[in-house]
């Protein structure tokens, strides 16, 4: 008899991470393989029901922070990107959401696009 702990994660239901996929950690915590006929002995079994939630909308300084530490643009061209990802309308500056950065259909499927070229 070996002893042996695991510890992880079964995502049922991906959520919002279908199309936030930069946002996935599951990695760190995934299951070991376990095949039919292993004997396992249980020490604890915690089950716990949860929803996932999307990361926070950007503020601009948020969004600026971002592109500060991806190395996009300069302090010279932050605010012409800034000002271009909003005529392209790839994002609205949402008043509902206190002024923060909200993707459109075309801004995500942007990113859906990048994630799938494997650029």
């Amino acid at each position: 008899n070996e002893m042996f702990r695991a510890r992880g994660l079964t995502v049922d239901f991906e959520g919002f991470l279908q199309i936030f996929s930069c946002y996935e950690r599951w990695s760190e915590r995934e299951m070991p393989p376990i095949r039919i006929g292993d004997r396992l002995q249980i020490e604890s079994l915690m089950l716990r029901e949860g929803r996932t939630e999307p990361p926070p909308l950007l503020s601009e300084s948020d969004l600026i922070s971002l592109m500060d530490r991806h190395g996009i643009g300069t302090d010279a061209t932050i605010s012409e990107h800034i000002k271009k990802i909003q005529e392209r309308r790839y994002v609205l500056k949402s008043a509902q959401h206190q002024h923060r950065f909200l993707p459109t259909d075309l801004g995500l499927a942007l990113v859906r696009a990048f994630e799938n070229s494997q650029i």
